[in-house]
């Protein structure tokens, strides 16, 4: 008997779920060769950072005073949404919680099993629950009658519909699909050193920095919802990025405010190590000023977008060989100087000699990860396949790397050397050499 009880607990507690280990924001290495003569400072920095973003295990943004008064939540993206968009994350509800929903109509509640992720809708449905299990015991034991439950359902049903229909995720639900989704490749931080981030190439982004190449904007500018989404959603072709097409757009959603509060989080940090002053610290008035400054670069995206709202010149003949003169124009665009003559990626302008080996090496990104230029004849295209795509990397450059932005190539009078007509004849040049591929 003692040895059969013993088994049935080793059993149990192979079979149960493994203890989760508790998850800490840290400071960046940057951050700390920047304090390391102020081990204070770094504790310091480091309460801080809590104060204005919570922990991985319950994230929440500082809410200034004058947002409060302007009724602004940064803790629920759900309110920087149309009413349209709204609208399509309800009927995308309603059909991830399809089955659910079923149950509840049916009056079925024992029946209903929230997602895993969805640790706030858990707790929102467990008294809901709760109530009907007590009744739904009454009557089994004849204290209660089925009138009795059925007048539970009735009363309820409108309010559980209601939890799963208008679901939006909190920022803890979205924080823990990103820890089973993509921490181990970005890591707690967002800093891109997940566990399996050593194996990956090209390196996971690090959001740390606010910088993220694979946006419709210009001038560097910090990425919109939309940009974010469409990113997690679709992947990023040629990397490890996947897409993340089988969770529901209101959980993409989740992840878009997850993403940016870790980004919004490391522009802060990073602002604030770079300016510590020993003599003084970190005066409160000086972190809300930079928190405030940081969350107004991600205000200002929109205005940045790049819209093209002329006439695209169609594929012909004529605009490829006109593509393919500007790409090789050393006084121009100069595409050839990195991908090469023949677009393979093989330019002499992609090496840089190593100071310590003398040796040519490729270049390095704003991360310092070794960057091969593209090479265009595999017609596979990280920022996106679409014409618009290709024409907003070269009209913007690409945001971390050494592809420059066309748009502010100029000549001795100040006037474009790569026109718009001419953007769009390198962007129809550019997919004729991957003619035949995946386009």
């Amino acid at each position: 008997m003692a040895i059969a009880a013993g088994l049935s607990g080793l059993l149990f507690v192979a079979c149960s779920e493994p203890r989760r280990p508790e998850l800490s924001y840290t400071l960046s290495a940057n951050s700390k060769q920047l304090l390391a003569d102020a081990p204070t400072a770094q504790a310091q920095l480091l309460g801080t950072l809590g104060m204005l973003f919570g922990s991985p295990a319950d994230p929440s943004y500082a809410v200034p005073e004058e947002w409060i008064d302007d009724e602004r939540n940064p803790n629920s993206g759900l309110a920087e949404m149309s009413e349209a968009r709204q609208a399509e994350l309800v009927a995308a509800n309603q059909r991830a919680f399809a089955t659910a929903i079923a149950h509840v109509e049916k009056g079925e509640f024992a029946l209903v099993a929230p997602a895993r992720e969805a640790l706030d809708l858990q707790a929102d449905w467990a008294p809901i629950r709760a109530g009907y299990d007590e009744i739904a015991a009454g009557v089994k034991k004849g204290t209660k009658t089925q009138a009795d439950l059925d007048k539970y359902v009735a009363e309820n049903k409108a309010d559980a519909l209601a939890l799963f229909t208008d679901w939006y995720p909190s920022l803890r639900e979205s924080a823990e699909l990103y820890r089973t989704q993509c921490l181990h490749c970005h890591g707690t931080n967002g800093d891109g050193k997940g566990s399996t981030a050593p194996y990956l190439s090209p390196a996971p982004r690090d959001y740390q920095r606010g910088a993220f190449k694979w946006t419709a904007l210009n001038d560097k500018a910090r990425p919109r919802r939309a940009d974010l989404y469409r990113v997690i959603e679709n992947g990023v072709n040629g990397t490890a990025m996947l897409s993340f097409k089988r969770f529901s757009p209101t959980q993409l959603e989740g992840l878009v405010d997850y993403v940016r509060m870790l980004s919004i989080r490391g522009e802060t940090e990073r602002r604030l190590a770079g300016s510590f002053d020993a003599d003084e610290g970190f005066k409160i008035e000086a972190v809300q000023e930079e928190y405030l400054d940081v969350w107004s670069s991600w205000d200002k995206s929109d205005a940045h977008v790049i819209a093209y709202d002329g006439e695209v010149p169609a594929s012909t003949p004529e605009v490829i060989e006109r593509g393919r003169v500007l790409f090789n124009d050393a006084t121009g665009a100069n595409c050839v100087s990195c991908h090469g003559v023949k677009g393979r990626g093989d330019g002499a302008s992609a090496m840089e000699v190593d100071p310590e080996t003398g040796k040519p090496v490729l270049k390095k990104d704003d991360w310092g990860n070794q960057l091969s230029p593209r090479d265009l004849t595999g017609g596979i295209y990280r920022g996106g396949d679409r014409p618009i795509d290709l024409y907003r990397r070269l009209y913007a450059g690409i945001n971390g790397s050494y592809m420059p932005a066309h748009s502010t190539i100029k000549d001795p009078q100040g006037n474009r050397k790569v026109t718009d007509e001419d953007l769009w004849a390198i962007v129809h040049y550019v997919r004729s050499l991957a003619q035949g591929k995946r386009l």
